[in-house]
């Protein structure tokens, strides 16, 4: 359960179900921002997202995250004939919480406060009944297929993968399984694709990005570095002057001279 608000990178290793109860959970994607509010719930598919709250004067954030184990999603009672979305779709469905799915919100949240002693075995019933209650009606076919995508094990589109999360404190281990390939697999397949290990592929175009921030902003080094998937400013500098032959310092400083 979540209860603080801020802005932050989270990894899900696993899919997930967000179900909000106060205030609105913010999660950024390229080109666009999905609010999810009490009125709503939303199946995340695993991966790396920025998420943030919105929080309204006097009413504080409260939201419950649901992973969903894949044993449990292959015994859901769900219709045949899924497919699979395109590699550029959303990785979110985003359906209403009628009031069915309420009444499930208000119980679980019980839980929290009085953990019954059998609670290890009542969560993966729990969750079975959210998603069942969730492709109820309109929804099922939709909540089908994001089932069938989230039990493939078929690897994904790697370009699309490493560009979504170019600019995120992602490693190639963390790539690889989002990908569905071992660590050893992708590496193959990235060095056939891009003819480049994939650290120096996914350095090269991270400073290339931080290069261009520095050029055209006032922004810290320590904030541009962060922005650019680099957890570590130091690290940050040394790889940069390798690189292009100045710190970021001295290219700011170039800049605004000129």
């Amino acid at each position: 359960m979540e209860s603080k608000a801020g802005k932050r990178t989270v990894f899900l290793t696993a899919h997930t179900v967000i179900l909000v109860n106060q205030g609105v959970k913010l999660l950024h994607f390229s080109g666009h921002t999905l609010e999810v509010g009490p009125s709503q719930a939303v199946l995340l598919k695993k991966g790396i997202y920025v998420m943030a709250e919105y929080l309204e004067e006097g009413v504080g954030f409260e939201a419950l995250l649901l992973f969903l184990p894949v044993r449990l999603l292959k015994a859901l009672p769900l219709p045949t004939g899924c497919k699979r979305p395109p590699a550029d779709a959303p990785p979110y469905l985003l359906l209403p919480a009628d009031e069915l799915v309420q009444g499930f919100k208000a119980q679980l949240r019980r839980y929290f406060d009085h953990p019954p002693l059998a609670l290890d075995h009542l969560m993966p019933l729990k969750q079975q009944e959210l998603l069942l209650l969730l492709g109820a009606g309109h929804h099922r076919q939709q909540v089908a297929d994001f089932v069938a995508e989230a039990l493939s094990t078929a690897p994904g589109d790697l370009d699309f993968l490493v560009r979504a999360h170019l600019l995120q404190p992602v490693t190639v281990a963390d790539l690889a399984q989002l990908s569905n390939r071992s660590l050893a697999s992708f590496k193959r397949d990235f060095q056939r694709q891009y003819q480049c290990p994939p650290r120096q592929w996914l350095n090269q175009q991270r400073l290339a990005h931080a290069r261009l921030l520095l050029q055209n902003g006032h922004r810290r080094v320590a904030e541009v570095a962060e922005e650019c998937g680099f957890e570590n400013t130091s690290y940050f500098i040394r790889i940069f002057k390798r690189q292009y032959g100045h710190t970021p310092q001295d290219l700011r400083a170039k800049t605004t001279i000129d």
